[in-house]
């Protein structure tokens, strides 16, 4: 019995030892497993050592039930530490896990953890199991003694009557069956102990079995919670939150303890959706059916603070003995909706029209759009793997190349123009972009390019070009024309008007000399609109500019009215000029443009006033510190303008008079020129008229102020006007004029003034002629063949003797304004603007003669005529080859011959067409030697000259002739120049020929 006992006590006390030892197991287990998933969990910011973040985990790891405290360190040194406050350090099992591989650690965690129960030992189940099976053990341990008793009874009773010194008579000795019935007790009750040991084996496995089970449960449900990166929100069916894990509580803004038994509506479903989601819950509970349950979806939710954004949530229903509840995984889905919809964006810009390859980290082309292949004709498969530098079409050029990945890494970003290789093998310009594409930790990811195709750009701008090119060309040639036009009327001009002045000057009838003045006139009338006509075409080419020099405006405006002064008196009109006080007489600004306009004006008041006066007021409007306001109003009592016409007034070609039966000529560009001139000082030009009353323009300029010795004379040239004065007929002078006609008129008109002149056809003989002989003043033709003026003029100042400083004016038909500037400062002295006038000549002999130089003490009279003949070739000598020559009827053009002599007489005409004829040949011979020697320059000049003279003295045919081969060698069509020259020998020889006779039979005015 007591064997038994013992055997008993030790097999509960092994039971109970058993299972203290399984429970301490179980706790070092599970305290490791915890440990290693702490070192998994701080194993990325340990590595990165983000302290932060360390010390983040260990509180939220603290917060667990089951752990003490938690110690994080490396090397001895601990980086992270945190203990529960009420923990008894003597009841708890500490684990050490290292944190990475075991051979190549970061770091230690250290865990504290709890030494309590498992929830299933310390529930009230596993409690009343444990003190069950103690108490039956001790039942029957109590049991068996009692029985052992009461079986053993009888046995002791035998075992006393047995003794010697035993009273037999006191012992009542039991019956047999008394015994079988011990037996049957003794053995009903072993059987009952093994029942009740095989009973308390099985409890003591199954509690062992369930314990373990419930640990792992538990175990996996705690590793599953605190390891996801969703949130998890659990509610019951009433719904109310039960459950809200630590990443809830950081996408919500709620705190676990302060969201814990409230509503699921009433904190996280926003207001539009509350209702929804209460019938939603209430129509599952009733008939166990949920649309949105077990699936993920897309909805809003709303934080805290009550901002809505969007989520993804799983809901998934469990049925438990208290109901059902309700556990969600949600999930904030604002950046991938935000790179989704980029995405989008990016996946429909790749689409695009533009072209784009994306490459790798290192370069190589990975994935390219429809566009790329539309452009480059590359398919995809055929780009991938290579480096973009394979798509150039200079991929030697290693160093370009690679100043692009510099820039692209030092930047992030490139831009430029390239050229690629297409398929085909052509080169292709392309205008590049490429990116750099980082992910957020600034490492390289991608190159992001696109392009776009510039070859119709290209083109364009070649077409531009060209077309600029072109429309520069077309100006400079509009200039040229402009000059060349300027010359070639004024050149005739100046023979007709020099021949109609000298005309006036000899004995007339009245109705002669009403004549030659109404030619005159309307030679002037002309020459004032070629001048309107070139200052507008310069203006609108924006080639005018504007002088800014000290001027005396009193002096301009008596100048203005001194000019204007003859045509008021042939009306009998009145001119009047009215200064206010307060007016500045010195200013800065571009007199002589100043003075054109206030003409231009006064001429149109004369022209249109029949009767009255024309006044000129100036006054000062405003005066600043060092500028005033200038109004200038120009006054009439004339006709008046018509309101309709006053809105068009300033426009080019327009009149106050457009009407067929107009009685003022004009060419209708006074006024636009004006208003242009106005414009480009920034001033304004007003006009205030009434029919048959008068009109008023006002100029209103804003000038600076100047001092009066900063103002130099208006007139055109230094020395003092010598006006009207008699010239010395000592004075020795020298005419370069090419044309043989104006070399006429000029000595004619110098010869009726009792003077004389050597005469040079070019630049050349004008060199020569002055290293001979020292000439007081020289009057220096510009276009000139072999030798310009220009350049005679500065060989001329270049040389070593006293002759260099000879008084050169400009004699020319460049009337362009700034040719006289551009003149002046090629070292010549004054400019004489063709048709010139006898009075215009002596009024420059007379600014100079007192500036001549004089070398003795007297000069004598030299009269050293220099023939304009130059070396004549035999017509019948020339080279060119035999032509068909044109008809008779061409050669000489009779109206042409009969205008020359009306122009000048019937005596002058032949001399002038001799001296045409002797100079034509002469021009003829150089022409050919030109075409030999294939000197276009010369050709083209030479062309030009002769095609002038002949037009004039009537030889058409030739004319043509010399105009075809000018114009060919300016489209530098030379072949064709020089396929035409070849008719030029046998055309003029049958022109002077014709020319010749038809001089012979006479000319008389019809």
């Amino acid at each position: 019995m007591i064997i038994f006992t013992v055997v008993l006590v030790l097999f509960i006390s092994y039971a109970f030892q058993y299972l203290s030892q399984a429970r301490e197991a179980e706790l070092a287990y599970r305290s490791n497993e915890v440990a290693e998933l702490v070192a998994f969990a701080v194993e990325v910011p340990m590595e990165e050592n983000d302290l932060n973040t360390l010390h983040q985990q260990a509180e939220r790891f603290i917060q667990h039930s089951d752990l003490a405290f938690l110690t994080i360190e490396r090397d001895g040194r601990v980086l992270a530490h945190t203990q529960r406050s009420d923990t008894q350090m003597n009841d708890v099992t500490i684990a050490k896990y290292p944190i990475g591989s075991p051979d190549d650690k970061s770091g230690d965690v250290i865990i504290g953890f709890r030494n309590h129960h498992s929830d299933a030992v310390a529930s009230p189940i596993g409690q009343f199991l444990i003190w069950s099976s103690s108490g039956i053990g001790l039942l029957a341990i109590a049991t068996m003694y009692i029985m052992m008793l009461a079986v053993t009874r009888p046995l002791r009773k035998l075992q006393k009557l047995s003794k010697k010194d035993s009273d037999p008579s006191s012992f009542n000795m039991f019956f047999q069956d008394e015994i079988e019935a011990t037996v049957d007790m003794v053995n009903s009750m072993q059987k009952k102990l093994d029942k009740s040991y095989q009973q308390l084996q099985n409890s003591i496995r199954d509690q062992k079995y369930s314990y373990v089970e419930a640990q792992q449960i538990e175990e996996k449900n705690v590793a599953i919670y605190n390891a996801s990166l969703d949130a998890i929100v659990v509610a019951n069916d009433q719904d109310i939150i039960i459950e809200f894990n630590a990443i809830a509580e950081q996408l919500f803004g709620w705190d676990r303890d302060e969201i814990v038994g409230r509503r699921l509506a009433d904190t996280l479903i926003p207001p539009a959706l509350r209702e929804s989601h209460i019938k939603g819950m209430q129509h599952f509970l009733a008939s166990g059916e949920g649309p949105v349950l077990n699936q993920r979806i897309e909805l809003p939710a709303v934080r805290k603070s009550g901002r809505e954004f969007p989520i993804e949530v799983s809901i998934s229903p469990a049925k438990t003995k208290q109901g059902y509840i309700f556990v969600s995984y949600m999930r904030d889905i604002t950046q991938r909706l935000k790179d989704q919809t980029e995405l989008k964006i990016a996946a429909h810009a790749f689409e695009s029209s533009e072209a784009m390859f994306i490459s790798d980290a290192k370069g190589h082309i990975i994935r390219t759009n429809p566009a790329f292949t539309s452009i480059t004709g590359f398919e995809s498969a055929e780009v991938e793997g290579e480096k973009p530098r394979t798509l150039s079409a200079n991929p030697e050029d290693i160093q370009f190349h690679k100043q692009i990945w510099r820039t692209l890494i030092d930047s992030g970003r490139w831009n430029g123009e390239i050229s690629l290789r297409h398929r085909d093998g052509n080169e292709l310009p392309v205008r590049m972009s490429m990116t750099a594409v980082r992910d957020e930790d600034d490492t390289l990811t991608h190159y992001v390019a696109h392009f776009f195709d510039l070859t119709e750009q290209k083109h364009n701008e070649r077409i531009l070009r060209t077309a600029q090119h072109e429309a520069e060309s077309a100006n400079e040639s509009k200039s040229r024309f402009l000059a060349t036009m300027s010359h070639e009327i004024r050149t005739p001009m100046n023979s007709v008007l020099g021949v109609l002045g000298l005309l006036k000057e000899t004995p007339l009838n009245i109705k002669q000399l009403g004549l030659v003045q109404t030619a005159r006139e309307s030679g002037e009338l002309l020459l004032a609109i070629i001048n309107d006509v070139l200052d507008f075409s310069k203006m609108e080419a924006g080639k005018l500019t504007l002088e800014k020099n000290p001027f005396d405006i009193v002096e301009l405006l008596q100048q203005t009215l001194d000019i204007l002064r003859p045509q008021a008196a042939n009306k009998n009109l009145k001119l009047n000029v009215i200064f206010a006080d307060n007016t500045p007489q010195y200013l800065i600004g571009d007199g002589d443009r100043i003075r054109q306009i206030v003409l231009n004006l006064m001429s149109n008041a004369i022209k249109y006033t029949q009767e009255g006066s024309i006044t000129v007021s100036i006054k000062c409007a405003r005066l600043y510190t060092d500028a005033c306001q200038l109004q200038i109003d120009v006054s009439d009592t004339g006709q008046g303008i018509d309101q309709g016409h006053i809105t068009d007034l300033f426009d080019e070609f327009t009149m106050a008079e457009d009407t067929y039966d107009r009685r003022h000529e004009g060419s209708g560009l006074g006024l636009a020129i004006c208003k242009q001139l106005v414009n480009l000082m920034k001033g304004k030009i007003e006009v205030d008229s009434q029919k048959d009353v008068g009109s008023t323009f006002t100029l209103t300029l804003e000038l600076k102020l100047a001092e009066k010795e900063d103002c130099a004379p208006l007139s055109t040239s230094n020395p003092t006007l010598g006006g009207t004065a008699e010239i010395s007929s000592s004075m020795r002078i020298l005419l370069a004029e090419d044309n043989p006609a104006n070399q006429v008129v000029l000595r004619t008109m110098l010869e009726f003034s009792g003077l004389s002149a050597d005469i040079v056809s070019n630049g050349q003989e004008a060199v020569d002629a002055v290293s001979k002989i020292p000439y007081d003043i020289i009057f220096m033709d510009i276009s000139m063949p072999e030798m310009d003026g220009v350049e005679a003029t500065q060989r001329i100042r270049q040389m070593d003797s006293p002759t260099k400083d000879v008084i050169i004016v400009a004699l020319t038909a460049h009337a362009i304004r700034g040719d006289k500037e551009h003149f002046l400062n090629q070292g010549m002295d004054d400019f004489v603007s063709k048709p010139v006038t006898r009075q215009s000549i002596l009024d420059c002999l007379g600014r100079w003669q007192d500036h001549a130089s004089k070398t003795g003490s007297e000069r004598d009279i030299i009269k050293h005529q220099t023939s304009s003949a130059r070396g004549q070739g035999d017509a019948n000598n020339g080279p060119g080859s035999a032509t068909d020559c044109p008809p008779q009827n061409e050669l000489v053009d009779e109206s042409t011959l009969q205008q020359l002599v009306s122009d000048t007489s019937a005596e002058a005409a032949p001399n002038l067409i001799t001296f045409y004829i002797e100079d034509a040949k002469t021009r003829v011979l150089k022409l050919v030697e030109a075409a030999e020697s294939e000197d276009f320059y010369t050709l083209e000049f030479e062309a030009h000259t002769l095609g002038s003279s002949a037009a004039a003295h009537g030889n058409a045919a030739l004319c043509k002739l010399c105009r075809s081969i000018e114009a060919f060698c300016l489209e530098q069509a030379f072949d064709k120049a020089l396929d035409t020259a070849t008719q030029l020998a046998v055309t003029a020889d049958a022109s002077f020929e014709a020319l010749d006779k038809r001089l012979q039979r006479g000319l008389t005015m019809k």
